[in-house]
């Protein structure tokens, strides 16, 4: 499969239903995953996964701190700026 293909076949997949917050287990199994396939990679593929990852995380953590700052400002409005 090319690019594309892969892309199309991770956004078509069903999935288990998950609250948000539950992206680190989602990064723990990537990792496990990988721990599986290591023997298989290149230091240099190894690395571009584990930086992949990285990527992942911080986009991820990025966009919950984002969603938790709308939902404490719409519970300010909400209230009137009391909480």
């Amino acid at each position: 499969m090319d690019t594309q293909e892969l892309v199309a076949q991770m956004i078509v997949r069903t999935s288990p239903m998950r609250r948000f917050e539950d992206w680190p287990e989602v990064l723990a199994a990537y990792a496990a995953c990988l721990e599986t396939v290591q023997h298989k990679l290149t230091a240099q593929e190894m690395n571009d996964l584990i930086n992949l990852g990285a990527d992942f995380y911080r986009t991820l953590a990025r966009a919950e701190d984002y969603r938790r700052g709308a939902d404490l400002e719409a519970r300010s409005r909400a209230t009137g700026g009391l909480g």
